[in-house]
């Protein structure tokens, strides 16, 4: 069986990302049962991308456009070729997918993104959310029309909302992505005790700052917070992403005025120094407004140490770890701010969602289980 695993924007340096790390997981699972599969890539970023490997799984650049695809992989002898199918595909002529001869299968990488947050990213960042706003008000049916049309039989949502909301079309399948063995490494709390925070009270922001992530609006409703909480501390580590907008984010910063409660580390942590931050939280915030893949896997990084997250409604993701959750409903720095001041002071409600986050994560899928997933839709297996 030789099986394609198509992504976009895949290039060394993004494989433990959302949603690269969920083909590249699957591809060596399938390679391990004696399947031959490699990642696809169709690179619009990129202009110069070139194949690599990662862990023994090659990344092949793939031509983008649909019918110059189709030959390509024609070409290639793949007998089943899995389409990364965002909601906004929905909308482009899919016709030159019909000249693929193999299986095809889609997934849904992105989820869906509800219009207030899309709304919100576009009132605040103007034309960088429109891709966000083409997810959010495309009738969510279009696309499994579209793919059935062209010869597509099954669909893989990354979360069960997902597919209640845009699978309707195909056979449709709940496929989460998985989670690795980060619940078994041993914590390593030197970075912690270096920057004077072991058994510090603190709120956790940790990624990049894409606008996306919602750094901005953190910061914003921790100076609410901070204006009545004279204790409160917010860290933030913050990830050294290629071409970060960084500026942006130091700019709200400045205008802070409880600048002097934040702490900005841009520490290269090895992942035993990145769960003892995870641990030392009192909870870790990740704001996401748009969420660009499901699931973040920082979240369930996060749950599987007990800490409980907080976060704004997003779709699949939120829906399915609300249990573990500190939900601030939809985006608004009010929201945020009155949501950490609640948390701040409710240590029962505290340890509660901290006891259920560990329960999601105990009972979530493995990454090899995932993957016997995906090869079980090509091979009818229940």
């Amino acid at each position: 069986m030789k099986v394609g695993l198509h992504t976009v924007d895949l290039f060394p340096g993004r494989e433990r990302l959302m949603p690269f790390r969920t083909v590249l997981e699957v591809a060596m699972v399938m390679k391990a049962h004696g399947w031959e599969a490699d990642v696809l890539n169709s690179s619009v970023a990129e202009s110069e991308a070139r194949d690599f490997e990662w862990q023994g799984v090659k990344v092949l650049q793939c031509p983008r456009d649909f019918k110059v695809l189709s030959e390509w992989v024609n070409t290639q002898g793949y007998d089943v070729f899995f389409f990364a199918a965002t909601i906004r595909e929905g909308l482009k002529n899919l016709s030159g997918l019909q000249m693929m001869h193999c299986k095809k299968i889609a997934y849904i990488p992105s989820g869906i993104t509800p219009k207030w947050n899309a709304m919100w990213m576009m009132c605040k960042y103007g034309m960088y959310a429109k891709a966000w706003i083409l997810e959010a008000f495309t009738p969510k049916g279009l696309l499994g029309k579209k793919l059935r049309k062209v010869g597509f039989s099954d669909l893989i949502g990354l979360t069960d909302y997902t597919v209640k909301q845009a699978g309707g079309s195909l056979n449709s399948y709940t496929i989460y992505p998985g989670k690795d063995n980060f619940e078994d490494i041993k914590s390593d709390d030197a970075m912690v005790v270096k920057n004077g925070l072991k058994g510090k009270k603190f709120y956790l922001f940790t990624g990049g700052p894409a606008a996306s992530r919602g750094g901005r609006e953190m910061l914003q409703a921790f100076d609410e917070l901070a204006d009545k909480v004279s204790d409160a501390l917010l860290v933030f580590l913050v990830r050294q992403d290629v071409g970060g907008e960084y500026a942006t984010l130091f700019q709200t910063l400045d205008k802070m005025k409880h600048k002097d409660k934040v702490l900005i580390l841009k520490d290269k942590l090895t992942r035993a120094q990145l769960k003892a931050y995870f641990e030392e939280a009192y909870a870790v915030v990740l704001p996401f407004l748009c969420i660009p893949a499901e699931v973040p896997l920082t979240y369930y990084e996060v749950l599987s140490c007990g800490t409980p997250v907080v976060s704004f409604n997003n779709g699949g993701t939120t829906y399915y770890l609300k249990d573990g959750l500190k939900l601030a409903g939809r985006v608004s720095i009010s929201h945020l701010s009155l949501s950490l001041l609640d948390l701040w002071y409710k240590k029962q409600e505290h340890d509660a969602l901290g006891v259920k986050a560990m329960d999601i994560m105990s009972q979530h899928p493995t990454w090899e289980e995932v993957g016997i997933q995906w090869m079980n839709i090509v091979t009818h297996k229940k």
